[in-house]
C-alpha cells in the first residue's frame, strides 16, 4: 500500500497527543472520537463529519476534566440508538484515579457526568483493578428501554471479566460464568 502522506500539508494535519481512545458512529455518519489527553490528563471529544477519507475534524472540547480521570485510563465508547422519539445517547466510560468504573453521556438535554451524575454508572462505586486497560461498552436497542453493558476487570473478581449492565431497574453487576 502506498503512502500519501505526501499529498497532506503540514496546515492539514490535526495534532493530537493522547493515549487510549474509543470512538462512536452516529447514524448520520458523523463520527464522535475519545481519548485521554496526554498532556493534562482530560478525556476529549474530536467532532468528526465523516470517515477520515471523506469528511474532516470539526471541533473538539474537553468532555471529562482532568481530576476525574486515571492516568492512562482505557476510554470506551457506545451509541445507544433510540427507539422511540428521544435523541441517540452517547456513553463513555473511563476509570477514575481511585479506579472507579466513570461515566460521562450525551443526550438530546445535555452532557451529564460525574461524581453526583445519578444516571452515570460511577455513583454505584464500581472498583476496577489498578492499572488494567480492560474495558468495553455495548449498547442494545433490542430491549426497550435499551441496554447498556460495560465489561472491566473488576477488584472484586480479578480473575475475569465483570459486566455492569444497565436496565429499567438501574446498574447490577456480574461477573462471567460458564452456563
Amino acid at each position: 500500500m502506498k503512502a500519501i502522506a505526501s499529498n497532506l500539508t503540514a496546515n492539514a494535519i490535526v495534532p493530537i497527543s493522547g493515549t487510549n481512545m474509543g470512538a462512536v458512529a452516529l447514524p448520520d455518519g458523523n463520527t464522535r472520537v475519545y481519548y485521554q489527553d496526554s498532556n493534562n490528563g482530560s478525556i476529549i471529544q474530536l467532532v468528526i463529519s465523516n470517515a477520515l477519507t471523506e469528511g474532516g475534524y470539526r471541533s473538539s472540547n474537553v468532555w471529562v476534566p482532568p481530576s476525574e480521570v486515571r492516568y492512562n485510563t482505557p476510554v470506551a465508547a457506545s451509541l445507544v440508538q433510540s427507539t422511540n422519539d428521544d435523541s441517540d445517547q452517547i456513553h463513555v466510560f473511563f476509570f477514575s484515579p481511585d479506579n472507579i468504573l466513570s461515566e460521562y453521556y450525551w443526550k438530546g438535554d445535555g452532557h451529564q457526568g460525574g461524581p453526583d451524575c445519578s444516571d452515570c454508572v460511577t455513583g454505584s462505586g464500581y472498583v476496577g483493578v489498578e492499572g488494567s486497560q480492560m474495558l468495553y461498552a455495548l449498547a442494545s436497542s433490542a430491549t426497550s428501554p435499551p441496554t447498556l453493558r460495560v465489561g472491566f476487570i473488576s477488584a472484586g473478581s480479578p480473575n475475569t471479566i465483570t459486566e455492569a449492565v444497565k436496565t429499567t431497574g438501574g446498574w447490577s453487576l456480574a461477573s462471567l460464568t460458564s452456563i
